[in-house]
């Protein structure tokens, strides 16, 4: 009899609750505009020097002890709509750039001229790669990614995101804040630039294994190409395709 009443009471109570918010919409609005934002927050926009972008992108730090994974001078591993992230380091062919040209007599006349300029981005092994961590169950491509991958703003939002993060220990979070400052200051190296054979090698594996795991990752691959990726996935990318300007 008194557990009856109790879940009774407990009913009444849990239905007088949802009345009451019912009765203000303003704060109920309020309310799941709130759970939007945080769960929002907890993504980073991120974009590679390749033009990738990720919105979204959490920054993956271990929460098992002896783990591989967690952000340091090597890198960082990401997740992306909750799998982990497999970059497919794309070839991006040199771009027209328009350069003012001024000649040795200071008359305040100058001319144009169009120019063909290497894009700034680096090749897949010109960094130290390592397997992913035994925990994600992915030990194929390697995932971790070296900063100088990424652009100026996105290494801002790294060094933010891994600073505050708790979980991260002071060992590990000295050595990846250096790493970015490092990334961040350093000149164009175009002995490192990425190459047409340079991509196809790494898609070339990398296409072969996250075929048999596509359950457990997401390839920046399917971004460019999203009839490549699993129907799940297909059906989001192509809802972003729409939304983009």
């Amino acid at each position: 009899m008194k557990l009856a009443a109790t879940r009774r009471l407990s009913s009444e109570m849990g239905a007088c609750v949802l009345r009451w918010y019912m009765s203000r919409p303003s704060l109920l609005i309020s309310f799941f505009a709130l759970s939007l934002f945080v769960h929002a927050a907890d993504g980073l926009k991120l974009k590679f020097k390749d033009g990738t972008i990720l919105s979204g992108a959490r920054i993956y730090v271990p929460a098992v002890a002896h783990s591989t994974g967690n952000p340091d001078g090597r890198g960082v591993i990401l997740m992306y709509h909750d799998k982990l992230y497999i970059h497919h380091f794309p070839y991006r062919p040199p771009r027209k750039v328009i350069r003012v040209i001024d000649g040795d007599v200071d008359n305040g006349i100058y001319k144009t001229s169009a120019v063909m300029e290497e894009l700034e981005h680096y090749r897949p092994r010109s960094s130290t790669l390592d397997p992913s961590p035994r925990e994600l169950f992915y030990s194929c491509t390697p995932s971790r990614i070296a900063f100088f991958h990424f652009d100026r703003p996105s290494l801002n939002v790294l060094s933010r995101s891994i600073a505050k993060h708790s979980r991260i220990s002071l060992a590990h979070k000295q050595a990846a804040l250096k790493a970015i400052r490092n990334a961040y200051y350093a000149n164009p190296n175009p002995a490192y630039y990425n190459t047409p054979l340079h991509s196809q090698i790494w898609q070339r594996e990398a296409d072969r294994d996250v075929a048999r795991y596509q359950n457990k990752v997401f390839y920046g691959k399917w971004i460019d190409q999203p009839e490549l990726a699993p129907v799940t996935f297909r059906k989001l990318l192509s809802a972003r395709r729409k939304r983009a300007p």
